[in-house]
């Protein structure tokens, strides 16, 4: 799930409907157990995309956020 042009799409671009309703709530909970009430375009992004990863992927992102030194060349110091 993203949030492209201010609307709510499934991976597949689609629009929030029965069928994937299932999936946005449960990005809303995971949003707000990480942030509380807090929630921004860039944290549901955050989560999204968390959440859409694959084992490796995700074990990737674990090892460069454990590393500071790579989170701060990733933005540029």
């Amino acid at each position: 799930m993203k949030i492209i042009n201010g609307k709510w799409k499934d991976n597949n671009n689609n629009s929030i409907d029965d069928f994937n309703i299932t999936e946005l709530l449960e990005i809303g909970q995971k949003v707000e157990a990480v942030y509380g009430k807090q929630i921004t375009y860039d944290r549901i992004d955050v989560i999204s995309s968390i959440s859409s990863l694959n084992k490796k992927e995700e074990s990737s992102l674990a090892y460069l956020l454990s590393d500071n030194r790579g989170i701060s060349k990733l933005i540029g110091y």
